[in-house]
């Protein structure tokens, strides 16, 4: 099966390029808002959310469901992409999908072609700008499904507009806040608790949102039934299980593989379940480097010697076993599917969220 999803990614990938040049969104006259706007889409991934939802469309609705899934799913990929350009601006994050991140693309066009000394403050602004209009696009591409019912659709801009999206902000400013606060060595006032529900709204939201409308689009459902709310559960659990490994992979990948800075969270000073848990185990020694080295700009030298005392301090088997806690919840969602070969690939998917390696 896992040739199966891969195939299935592939072709999610190849479908959403072909709505967009169906339907393509407005285009804009300043080229570096143009280029920024699309830059992430344009360079693939993984596709996982456009995917789920048109997954969860097919095991509830068949084929046709699964193709009228299309437009709202190439609209959860632009939202998806809004919000990486926000947190890369927000984390300060140089790379996405092994290239310059929005703001450091705009910033490096826009010096080379004005030589202007705020070509940074236009960068971070620029990137800003793409996300609002990449979240417009989104609108307007799950607003213009002609095969989904006006009801359904509406039923899914309040659902993500007023639940799922204030989720995903909700979690990306406590994070922020908690990076303000906690960033500079002082991580450790923060409870595991805390991490776990950032990861809920950062994560988890965007997955359930995804699968969920997917699956009011193959029942043409606009009201929750057992089937559309096991596949809001499903994804929101697999989407913490998803984070979790992400968290891992940030401290045991290679910025090749991984296509973004690895340890960035050490130099941000994130707290995440990873970090509070082997600082905990830390020897007192050890709790005071790490107080003295995480979100404090450190060198490299510093950066490598904190990520081998959480790699010994058993943060990374937490997170492990918090992410296989969450799959095995999502397991017991899909007992209401019907046997599809869309429950399999969902199966599969679900199964791809902790075994990767970038």
């Amino acid at each position: 099966m896992k040739g199966a999803l891969k195939e299935y990614l592939r072709e999610t990938g190849v479908l959403l390029e072909e709505q967009r040049k169906l339907d393509p969104p407005f285009p804009y006259e300043t080229a570096e808002l143009m280029e920024g706007t699309y830059a992430y889409f344009l360079r693939g991934g993984k596709r996982l959310r456009p995917a789920i939802c048109r997954m969860a469309a097919g095991a509830l609705g068949g084929e046709a469901a699964e193709r009228a899934a299309l437009p709202c799913a190439l609209g959860l990929e632009y939202y998806h992409n809004w919000t990486l350009i926000h947190d890369d601006v927000l984390d300060h994050d140089d790379l996405r999908r092994g290239k310059p991140a929005v703001h450091t693309l705009t910033t490096d066009r826009f010096r080379e072609e004005s030589g202007a000394d705020a070509a940074g403050e236009y960068g971070l602004d620029l990137a800003i700008l793409a996300g609002d209009a990449l979240h417009s696009a989104a609108i307007r591409a799950i607003a213009g499904a002609k095969d989904v019912s006006p009801e359904v659709t509406l039923a899914i801009l309040r659902l993500l507009e007023g639940e799922y999206g204030p989720r995903l902000i909700e979690g990306e400013t406590v994070d922020t806040k908690n990076g303000v606060l906690y960033g500079k060595g002082r991580f450790a006032g923060i409870s595991r608790d805390t991490a776990l529900g950032v990861i809920r709204g950062k994560t988890g939201a965007l997955f359930a949102i995804a699968a969920g409308s997917g699956g009011m689009i193959g029942q043409s459902r606009a009201e929750e039934t057992p089937e559309i709310r096991a596949l809001f559960d499903f994804a929101e659990a697999c989407g913490i299980a998803f984070q979790l490994q992400d968290d891992i992979l940030g401290l045991t990948s290679t910025d090749g593989t991984l296509g973004k800075p690895v340890c960035s969270d050490i130099r941000e000073g994130k707290p995440t379940v990873l970090l509070l848990t082997s600082f905990a185990n830390a020897t007192e020694e050890e709790r005071a480097f790490l107080l003295e080295t995480v979100g404090r700009r450190a060198g490299d030298e510093q950066v490598e010697k904190a990520r081998r005392i959480l790699l010994a301090r058993g943060g990374v088997e937490e997170s492990r076993r918090l992410a296989d806690e969450s799959i095995r919840k999502a397991n017991g969602c899909l007992a209401v599917l019907a046997p599809s070969r869309w429950r399999d690939l969902l199966e599969a998917w679900r199964d791809a969220m902790v075994d990767r390696d970038h």
